[in-house]
């Protein structure tokens, strides 16, 4: 049989009755776009993370945008991101008007080297420096970035701090004697809520996280056609709303996050202890942090290999990503070139996303991980392929913004 690489229909089973409940008053009252739901779940999703403000906008890219703007970002101005994540990270501050800065990553862990960062803002002369507005760390694969180091330097050298946690609900990182949630560090934390992510909608969905009642105020009105009562405009804003049927969904699926969330780690565990003779690194866990596992990752010279066996067994998988930001098209007046980024096009020949979602049961973990040592231990199987020629993603709909 096949094995899921996200199985909504397992999560909509779960939640079925109490989404059926809340449908009913979304047509009840007949109010479609915010109004209860939305301000419900703005609440709600303001709690479990324990900030003071969240603004429900209509997807993840939107919550990256408006935040950016939020912050003054704009035309003439520079954003330091990585290029091991998804485009929208960097379409984002392309949007702005800014443009965005690479900066390699952790081999490691997939996320901002803290080296290369302050590499980067130190190599750069005072009057170059003085146009860089901004940090995006990605939470990549749902493992939050060192974002304490980051909140230091952003510190040190003026600079906002953006959260992108498009892909991190509910993960955890130390600071001091508490762990705090992804997303909630810096000036803003932005949330994705496509259908395949750990707190996923029916549709698209984003969020705006942050403690700051200021910014606050001016993403709601820069997410809402800048008004301030239905009539009265304080500025042209965007048309960027969540509607109430997705909020209905995300505030079900709310309730069972941080159960989904630890069932997710539990199967993290498995997969380690069961690839641990294997020549099949998965991305490493600091222990100051704790992934929400969104996706789990693997890095093999026999990726492609790996990921053909599992197709052929109808074991979905996926690669998240085959191309870096810095070598994709849209991207290239940037300027940049292969070699630039090595971390991150190392990681893009050799990642492998194995299935992932709360409902795997034990028989399907261990017949992934069966599979994908069926072909390390087979001798004179080709190398992993050309990055150009890689094939899109299954499964990759967990990945989109």
């Amino acid at each position: 049989m096949k094995i899921r690489f996200v199985d909504l229909a397992a999560q909509n089973l779960e939640i079925s009755e109490r989404v059926a409940f809340e449908m009913e008053s979304v047509h009840s009252a007949t109010s479609y776009v915010g109004g209860h739901q939305v301000e419900s779940f703005e609440r709600e999703f303001a709690e479990f993370l324990s900030v003071k403000r969240v603004i429900a906008v209509a997807n993840g890219t939107d919550a990256l945008r408006i935040a950016l703007l939020a912050l003054g970002v704009g035309p003439g101005d520079e954003v330091v991101t990585v290029p091991m994540t998804f485009i929208a990270t960097a379409a984002s501050i392309v949007q702005t008007g800014a443009r965005p800065k690479f900066v390699d990553i952790d081999p490691a862990t997939g996320n901002m080297s803290i080296p290369a960062l302050r590499s980067f803002l130190e190599s750069l002369p005072r009057t170059e420096r003085r146009a860089v507005r901004a940090i995006v760390p990605v939470h990549l694969y749902g493992l939050p970035a060192p974002i304490v180091e980051l909140k230091e330097i952003a510190a040190e050298f003026n600079l906002k701090l953006v959260e992108d946690a498009c892909q991190a609900h509910g993960a955890r990182i130390r600071t001091g004697n508490q762990m705090v949630m992804a997303g909630t560090v810096g000036d803003v934390g932005c949330f994705s809520f496509y259908p395949g992510k750990n707190l996923g909608a029916w549709g698209d969905g984003g969020a705006v996280a942050t403690n700051d009642e200021e910014l606050a105020q001016r993403i709601s009105l820069l997410s809402n056609h800048g008004r301030l009562s239905h009539y009265a405009h304080e500025i042209c804003g965007y048309n960027s709303r969540l509607d109430s049927i997705q909020a209905a969904v995300l505030r079900a699926k709310l309730e069972k996050l941080d159960e989904w969330n630890e069932r997710r780690r539990v199967i993290a565990a498995a997969y380690r202890e069961l690839l641990s003779p294997l020549d099949a690194q998965p991305i490493l866990e600091p222990g100051d942090v704790q992934s929400c596992y969104h996706l789990f990752v693997i890095r093999s010279a026999r990726r492609d290999a790996i990921r053909n066996a599992l197709l052929q067994k109808e074991i979905e998988c996926g690669i998240h990503y085959p191309v870096p930001l810095h070598l994709q098209p849209a991207l290239a007046y940037l300027g940049y070139r292969a070699g630039d980024f090595p971390a991150s096009e190392t990681l893009a020949d050799t990642t492998l996303s194995l299935p992932m979602h709360p409902h795997l049961d034990g028989q399907e973990i261990l017949r992934t991980v069966q599979t994908v040592a069926t072909v390390l231990t087979q001798a004179n199987e080709p190398l992993v392929g050309q990055r150009r020629n890689a094939s899109p993603a299954v499964g990759s709909a967990s990945s989109d913004a």
